[in-house]
């Protein structure tokens, strides 16, 4: 679902090295006699999207720019298949990947609100009598934070999760394979001991919120989400007609010509089964900024705020230590230390060996981009920041 966050740092190493041209730089902007600041150009963008999937030979991608914590525009660019050839718009629908975890931690946070759990609960006093009984008391301690900010010691996948890389997950996950590898599962760590990413994380809290309320995973994102937020194209379950005249085809990342499918996850769906439009999309970090410059004017919270609760991620790779990276209640923060940005950002993505998403932003400075794709990939992870680089040194630039 997502690589190591390591990987990625490799890879997008050399993108904060480079200086941005300039002339770069000028033609993402066009004047506005709205606003003091110069607003994005988005023909320049668009024809940076166009350039980039022509090169990479990526069927479908659809952006939202964020600027002043607003949405200037979403755009769509491709075709729904390689075979009919029918354009993509901005209600088009792609899987999100792992951008379903903030989505999971907003509705967490939402029944913690109703006080109808806490982040200290434990997770056996959900799940009574699921988890090994030998060594029971290694899951006394674990609670719902520690699945929520990875520090639960749980694997990426228990040993009955099987695919093959590059190959979508066509096989249902049941209850009865949930059980199934909660009753047999071995913790790599103790809870709370250190950070390890883990898909399973949010599978199992998935798993704790449907037995909380009673209702399925699909139908907490349609209360706390789709219909809070009114983001009605945000969902789990896809209808037949929208199956056949709104989802992208989903195409390979290491063949971009082969088409793949959509993943069905069935209850591991909370931690990347979700699918939603760049319109939900980008207006969804409209409402997430707006929750952020209250939280940090005033301190008032909301489900929407992820770093209320965060930890750093300590990762070390060969001895060494690499800072600058921390991880709230289903969020990723950034900082320059990090060595890929020169300001904070916070950012999740998806990865689901075809459907991808770049979710990234700055509260400070009001500022985002969120992208869908039918094909992604590591070049589409760097694509996606610097397009946000650019969007900051533009924004910092402005308020000189």
């Amino acid at each position: 679902m997502i690589k190591s966050i390591i990987t990625i740092n490799k890879i997008l190493s050399k993108t904060l090295n480079k200086t941005i041209a300039p002339f770069i730089l000028s033609s993402l902007l066009i004047p506005s006699v709205f606003a003091q600041e110069t607003r994005i150009d988005q023909e320049a963008i668009d024809q940076r999207v166009i350039k980039f999937m022509a090169k990479e030979d990526i069927p479908a991608l659809a952006i939202g720019i964020i600027q002043n914590g607003k949405v200037v525009f979403t755009s769509a660019h491709g075709v729904m298949d390689r075979i009919d050839k029918q354009a993509i718009n901005s209600n088009t629908l792609f899987q999100i990947g792992s951008h379903s975890k903030p989505l999971t931690s907003s509705i967490t946070l939402e029944l913690v609100n109703e006080g109808k759990l806490k982040l200290s609960d434990r997770v056996i006093d959900y799940l009574p009598g699921v988890f090994p009984e030998a060594s029971i008391n290694e899951f006394k301690s674990l609670t719902i934070e520690h699945l929520m900010v990875h520090r639960s010691g749980l694997p990426n996948y228990p040993k009955n999760v099987t695919r093959i890389d590059g190959d979508a997950m066509l096989v249902r996950y049941s209850e009865e394979m949930m059980l199934a590898a909660l009753n047999t599962i071995e913790l790599k760590f103790l809870p709370d001991e250190k950070w390890s990413y883990s898909n399973f994380n949010y599978a199992v809290l998935g798993y704790v919120l449907s037995k909380i309320t009673n209702k399925s995973y699909a139908q907490l994102v349609k209360e706390y989400v789709a219909d809070k937020y009114e983001l009605a194209d945000t969902l789990v379950n896809l209808s037949d007609k929208q199956i056949s005249t709104q989802l992208a085809t989903p195409y390979r990342k290491d063949k971009r010509q082969v088409a793949t499918q959509p993943w069905d996850m069935g209850l591991l769906t909370p931690h990347g089964g979700v699918y939603s439009t760049i319109n939900d999309f980008a207006q969804l970090m409209e409402l997430q900024l707006a929750a952020y410059s209250k939280y940090n004017d005033s301190g008032v919270s909301s489900p929407l705020v992820s770093t209320q609760v965060i930890y750093d991620t300590n990762i070390t790779q060969g001895g060494k230590k690499y800072p600058g990276l921390s991880y709230g209640l289903g969020m990723l923060k950034m900082t320059p230390e990090w060595g890929l940005t020169t300001e904070n950002v916070l950012y999740h993505g998806g990865d689901l060996d075809g459907f991808g998403s770049e979710y990234r932003f700055s509260p400070e400075h009001g500022v985002g981009v969120v992208m869908l794709t039918s094909s992604g990939g590591r070049k589409f992870i760097n694509f996606a920041v610097d397009i946000m680089n650019d969007l900051l040194e533009i924004t910092v630039n402005n308020k000189k």
